[in-house]
C-alpha cells in the first residue's frame, strides 16, 4: 500500500539497533504479531519478520488462535508469501488467505493493457489505515497507481462501499475488452486475406469496412487484371487457364512440331514485348497514384494543423484574448503555407474564425475521403503491376522452354509444353486454394462479425455506469456525513453545503472539480478526517466491505486548531461505541488529550517523554 519498493517501511530500531538504557545492541532477529478476530468470531495471529537472517521478510506465518492475548504457543500454524506474484490469487498467497478470512469476495478488474487481475488488497487499506509520512498530503485516500489498474481510486471505492455500480462498471469494461478483441479478430482475418490476394495477384472488391458493415450473405468479389487492361474474375481466370491446360494436355513430340514451336515462339516474343509496354504504362499509373495519395497526405496534414490553430484562436478568444490574431503580418499563405509574393497581400477582413474552423472541417472530410480512394486505387494499381509482372515471368519461362524444345532431338518430348503443363497447374492450383479461402473468409467474417455485434449490443445495454436505488442510499448517508463534520470541524476554505461527493468518482468535490489546491492546508486535513470517517460510519448503517477499522498516525497535521482536533477525536470515539475499531497514534500531551477527550468511551497507552516505544520485557 505504501510504495512499490520493498524496503521495509520500519525504523532502524527494527531492522538494525536498538537502544536500551543509553547503550546500543545490533538488531539479530525482529518480528511483527498482529492479532486479528473476523466477524464469525475466528481469531488468527499474524507473524512476519523484519530481521531474521534464516526467514525471508516475504513469508508470513498464520496461528490459528490468539497468540498474544491469550499466550498461546503451540496454536496450529499456517506459511504463507506475500510480495510476490500469486499472493492474492494462489491458495498459498497471504492476501488470498486473509480475503477468504475478514469475507472479501475480491472481484477482478481490468489493467490498463486491457488484462485483468484482482482488486489487490493494498488498493483497499488506504481507506483503513493512514501512515503519517505520506497519507496525508492530499484529500483522498492514497490509492497506488504501480498496479496500473484502470479507474483504481473509482474501483477501490466502489468495492469499500460495495456498491451495485461496481459490478455494473466491471461488466461495462469486459464488454469493451471483448469487444475491440473482436474487432481486432476481425480486421486480422481480413487482413491475412488481403495478404494472401496480394501474393496471388488478386484484387478484392466488396470487402466491408468493418464488422458493423459486414452482412450475412456477402460475396467478395476476387478480380484478376488482364494484359488488355479489363479485369475477369477469379472464376473466370481459372476457367481460362483449365482451357489452355487441355490444349497442352498432349504432349507431342519436338520434330513434328517444330514450325508450330517456332511460330509459339515468335508469338510469345512478340507478348512478351506487348505486356512489357502495358507494364510500363501501369508503373507509370501506380506511382502516378502513389505520388497523387502523398499529396493528398499532405494536405491533409497540413488542414490538421490549419484547423488545430483556427480552433487554438477561437479559444483564446473565447478566454478574452485580444492578441489571438492568426495571420498578422505573416507572408505566408495561411492554407497551404506558400510564400506570397508582393501584390498578394491577404484581406483585412477575412472570414470569422468559427466560419474557417467549419470550412477547414468540411475540407478535410473530403480531403480524407479523397486520400481513401487513392489508397485503394494505389493498392489496385499495385497489384495490376504484380499481376503483369508475374504473367511476364511466365512468358519468359515458356520462351525458354520453347528454345530448348527447338535444340532438343527431335523424338524427344516437347520440353515447352510439358513445362507449360507444370506450371499451369500450379498456377491453377494456387488459384483453387485462393478462391476456396475466399469462401471460407467470407464465413469466418460473418461469424466474426457477429460475435461483434451481440457484444455490441450488450454494451448499448448496459448502457452507462449507474447507480442502484441503495447505491444513492449510501452516497447520499456520506454526502450528509461528510458536510456534517466538515462544518463540526470548522471547516472554512468553502461553505461545506456547496462540497459533494460525485456519483462518478466518489470523490468530495467542488463546482464540479475535485477538491485540492482551493484548499487551505488545515482544510485539507479536515476534509480527509471527514472524508475517511464518512467512508467508515456509512459501514455502520449498511452493508459493505469496509473492514470497520481505522488506524490514523498523528491526524493532527498542519497546525490543525486543538477544538477542531478534539471534536474529531470525540466523534471517533463516538463511532467506536457504535462498533467501529480505532486507533489514533499522536504526539500531543496527555493532559491536552485528556481535556480533548472528556468523557469520550476510549482506551489511552501512554509513553511518558523520553521513554521508547520499544523497551525490554523485563
Amino acid at each position: 500500500m505504501l510504495s512499490p519498493k520493498r524496503d521495509i517501511p520500519l525504523p532502524h530500531a527494527m531492522t538494525d539497533e536498538v537502544e536500551v538504557d543509553g547503550k546500543a545492541h545490533a538488531v539479530r532477529r525482529s518480528f511483527v504479531r498482529l492479532e486479528i478476530e473476523n466477524s464469525s468470531g475466528e481469531v488468527i495471529t499474524v507473524h512476519r519478520s523484519v530481521r531474521d537472517e534464516n526467514v525471508d521478510s516475504r513469508l508470513v506465518s498464520v496461528f490459528h488462535g490468539p497468540v498474544i492475548t491469550e499466550s498461546l504457543t503451540n496454536q496450529p500454524r499456517q506459511d504463507y508469501f506475500v510480495r510476490m506474484p500469486g499472493a492474492a490469487q494462489r491458495s498459498t498467497g497471504f492476501h488470498h488467505f486473509l480475503a477468504d478470512f475478514v469475507g472479501w469476495a475480491i472481484p477482478r478488474v481490468t489493467k490498463t493493457d486491457g488484462s485483468e487481475v484482482p482488486l489487490y488488497a493494498e488498493c483497499l487499506f488506504p481507506y483503513s489505515f493512514v501512515e503519517q509520512k505520506q497519507g496525508w498530503l492530499s484529500v483522498q485516500p492514497r490509492i497506488p497507481g504501480y498496479f496500473q489498474i484502470r479507474d483504481a481510486v473509482r474501483r477501490s471505492a466502489e468495492f469499500t462501499l460495495n456498491l451495485d455500480a461496481y459490478n455494473l462498471a466491471l461488466r461495462r469494461q469486459r464488454l469493451e475488452y471483448a469487444k475491440t478483441v473482436a474487432e481486432s479478430d476481425w480486421k486480422a482475418r481480413l487482413r491475412a486475406l488481403s495478404n494472401e490476394a496480394a501474393s496471388v495477384s488478386v484484387t478484392l472488391r466488396n470487402v466491408p469496412a468493418n464488422p458493423a458493415a459486414t452482412q450475412d450473405g456477402f460475396k467478395i468479389n476476387a478480380l484478376v487484371a488482364q494484359p488488355d487492361k479489363t479485369w475477369s474474375t477469379l472464376e473466370e481466370e481459372i476457367s481460362r487457364l483449365q482451357d489452355m491446360l487441355e490444349e497442352v494436355a498432349v504432349i507431342p513430340n519436338t520434330g513434328p512440331a517444330s514450325e508450330d514451336l517456332e511460330a509459339d515462339l515468335s508469338e510469345s516474343q512478340d507478348r512478351l514485348v506487348s505486356l512489357g509496354a502495358v507494364a510500363v504504362e501501369a508503373i507509370a499509373e501506380h506511382d502516378a497514384a502513389q505520388q497523387r495519395a502523398t499529396h493528398l497526405r499532405e494536405r491533409v496534414v497540413a488542414l490538421e494543423e490549419d484547423l488545430q490553430r483556427h480552433k487554438d484562436a477561437a479559444l483564446l478568444t473565447r478566454l478574452g484574448s485580444s492578441h489571438s490574431a492568426l495571420f498578422g503580418e505573416n507572408p505566408h499563405c495561411p492554407t497551404c503555407s506558400q510564400f506570397l509574393p508582393d501584390g498578394f497581400d491577404i484581406t483585412v477582413t477575412p472570414m470569422a474564425v468559427d466560419d474557417n474552423i467549419k470550412l477547414i472541417e468540411q475540407e478535410l472530410i473530403t480531403f480524407k475521403g479523397m486520400l481513401s480512394d487513392s489508397l485503394a486505387r494505389q493498392e489496385v494499381e499495385a497489384t495490376k503491376v504484380r499481376r503483369l509482372r508475374g504473367e511476364a515471368n511466365l512468358i519468359r519461362a515458356h520462351i525458354r522452354s520453347l528454345k530448348d524444345t527447338l535444340t532438343a532431338p527431335s523424338s524427344m518430348p516437347s520440353i515447352a509444353a510439358i513445362a507449360q503443363q507444370v506450371r499451369l497447374e500450379e498456377h491453377i492450383g494456387v488459384l483453387l486454394k485462393f478462391s476456396d479461402e475466399v469462401r471460407t473468409a467470407e464465413t469466418d467474417l460473418v461469424d466474426r462479425a457477429q460475435a461483434w455485434r451481440v457484444i455490441d449490443e450488450e454494451l448499448k445495454a448496459a448502457g452507462r455506469d449507474t447507480l442502484s436505488i441503495l447505491d444513492r442510499e449510501k452516497i447520499h448517508f456520506i454526502n450528509e456525513s461528510f458536510r456534517d463534520q466538515l462544518r463540526a470541524y470548522q471547516f472554512s476554505s468553502m461553505a461545506p453545503e456547496n462540497v459533494t461527493i460525485s456519483e462518478d468518482t466518489y470523490r468530495p468535490v467542488h463546482e464540479g472539480f475535485d477538491l485540492g489546491f482551493d484548499l487551505s492546508a488545515s482544510d485539507m486535513i479536515r476534509a480527509l478526517w471527514a472524508y475517511l470517517l464518512s467512508f467508515a460510519e456509512v459501514s455502520l448503517k449498511h452493508a459493505t466491505n469496509h473492514l470497520g477499522v481505522l488506524v490514523l498516525d498523528e491526524p493532527r497535521q498542519q497546525e490543525v486548531h486543538r477544538r477542531d482536533f478534539a471534536t474529531f477525536l470525540r466523534r471517533l470515539g463516538r463511532d467506536g461505541s457504535d462498533g467501529l475499531q480505532v486507533i489514533v497514534a499522536t504526539s500531543e500531551e496527555d493532559g491536552s488529550l485528556t481535556a480533548m477527550l472528556g468523557d469520550t468511551p476510549h482506551t489511552m497507552i501512554s509513553l511518558s517523554a523520553g521513554s521508547k516505544v520499544i523497551r525490554p520485557l523485563r
